[in-house]
């Protein structure tokens, strides 16, 4: 059977086609530094794009210190966008097979990495969940989503003495600088790129809370807009030297007011389900666990 569809690569000056699957998108392909425009495909049927796929860089796949770990994850996190909620699965196929192939070719790049295309789901999307599965995906991880329900009271905690805790704009690249450096400090060489970080600094209802001893940097929780009245609290690391001073509490509990304030109703957070000290960290600020998202991968050979 012949096939009424044909995938390839974006081009330059068809960004106007990306804007029906999301204006965030048409942006990503516009201005996010990471991104490759090889690794972003077009299902084009009857001249119509239907359907449009793209592999990102994750913050694992250029992690410092790791290279000598050869059990050490680099993922590609992969996405499938379509134009109307009736997925082709035929067409879906095409487009992770043309991504697969990409990877491979990234791969053969970097000979010396483990490579593996990261889907993200929710535990109860059976339908996602059986698709990649049956498509060779396996469970790399299980995220933990907990929810912070901004009606209640929220807790404070003494901070050390000397240490502040304000909103801090990333706009410029001394403080980018900064904080990845802080980043990759707490999460053992793990962290944002500078164009990934860059291009958080623009979404919605962005707030970055960072904590300072004079001038050195501490730690640091992000906010941003989820939905009506919901908004993320992210991004929360404490440098080495500075953790189990009670600044993470202070961090989260400043972030949370903020959003109280601004008429929030419902904050929330993902961590690995093995990330013991960060879970116990957010229940007993008052967080409670909402669900679960699994990391399905598909190893690149």
């Amino acid at each position: 059977m012949i096939k009424e569809f044909v995938i390839r690569n974006v081009r330059d000056g068809e960004e106007e086609k990306l804007e029906k699957f999301g204006f965030v998108l048409k942006m990503l392909f516009l201005y996010h530094g990471d991104l490759d425009k090889r690794n972003m495909f077009l299902a084009v049927k009857d001249e119509e794009v239907v359907a449009v796929a793209h592999l990102m860089l994750h913050d694992t796949f250029d992690a410092e210190g790791h290279d000598e770990d050869q059990g050490f994850v680099r993922y590609l996190t992969s996405e499938i966008n379509f134009a109307d909620q009736d997925e082709d699965e035929e067409i879906k196929d095409a487009l992770l097979d043309a991504m697969i192939v990409r990877a491979k070719e990234i791969k053969a790049q970097h000979p010396e990495k483990r490579i593996v295309i990261a889907q993200y789901t929710d535990t109860d999307d059976l339908p996602e969940l059986s698709y990649y599965l049956k498509r060779g995906f396996t469970v790399y991880d299980t995220i933990a989503v907990f929810k912070y329900d901004l009606s209640r009271v929220i807790p404070q905690y003494p901070l050390p003495e000397g240490v502040q805790i304000r909103p801090y704009v990333l706009d410029n690249n001394e403080a980018r600088e900064q904080y990845h450096q802080a980043e990759l400090a707490s999460f053992d060489g793990v962290a944002w790129s500078m164009n990934q970080l860059a291009w958080m600094q623009g979404a919605e209802e962005m707030t970055n809370f960072c904590a300072f001893s004079g001038d050195q940097f501490l730690g640091n929780t992000s906010t941003w807009r989820i939905a009506e009245g919901h908004s993320a609290t992210e991004n929360v690391f404490v440098i080495p030297g500075w953790q189990k001073q009670g600044i993470a509490r202070n961090l989260l509990c400043t972030a949370l007011e903020y959003l109280k304030d601004q008429g929030k109703t419902i904050a929330t957070l993902g961590t690995h389900g093995t990330n013991k000290k960060a879970i116990r960290l957010y229940t007993q600020i008052g967080y409670e666990l909402e669900g679960f998202r699994l990391t399905l991968g598909y190893a690149i050979d």
